[in-house]
């Protein structure tokens, strides 16, 4: 069965970016990149927003030596899904726009390629979550309070509960916790 993950970066108090959208407050050593080079090998696409996209468009293809040669290939060969349409084309190898219900765009490319993962774009992460396609949590917290920028989870998203099912530490103070989510109503008892 396949899954569909979130797998997002996030500082201790909540953000995926900072105010100027940077990610200069990110903390990595060779252990967290050999960690991120498994995650891209384990998985057959990768799910997108828009506002990510575009962003990561621009730096991928002329990735250098500053990222490994895994994540180099990896993110060129991997099927990235885009939930909204870029306001530029999809030039990026293997894009493409997912049409109709999110949910059910999403399931249909884990399907199709196996397991996916939400990798980028807060707005995205919730979208997966409110809709209910995700299978698993999985938040790379990095040692930083960056103050403002674009919160992950804002007021108004689903109520749920969580089962830690692991977590593993990095030399570099980054933090992988690995949730289920648990699909029982609050209050039931489960």
């Amino acid at each position: 069965m396949t899954r569909v993950y979130a797998h997002i970066s996030v500082s201790v108090d909540g953000y995926v970016d900072d105010a100027e959208g940077g990610l200069g407050w990110w903390s990595a050593d060779e252990e967290f990149d050999e960690h991120i080079d498994g995650m891209l090998e384990s998985i057959g696409g990768m799910v997108l927003g828009r506002v990510a996209y575009e962003g990561l468009a621009r730096f991928w293809p002329a990735a250098g030596p500053e990222v490994s040669e895994t994540q180099r290939r990896r993110m060129h060969e991997l099927p990235k899904y885009i939930l909204g349409h870029p306001r530029e084309d999809l030039a990026w190898h293997n894009s493409k726009v997912l049409e109709g219900d999110p949910a059910a765009a999403i399931r249909a490319a884990a399907d199709a390629a196996g397991d996916i993962a939400v990798f980028a774009g807060a707005g995205a992460v919730r979208s997966a979550l409110t809709s209910g396609v995700l299978d698993e949590l999985r938040l790379l917290v990095h040692p930083a309070l960056v103050g403002s920028g674009t919160r992950l989870f804002g007021t108004g998203g689903p109520a749920r509960p969580l089962r830690l099912l692991d977590e593993r530490r990095f030399g570099s103070g980054v933090l992988v916790l690995r949730y289920d989510l648990d699909t029982a109503p609050a209050g039931s008892g489960r």
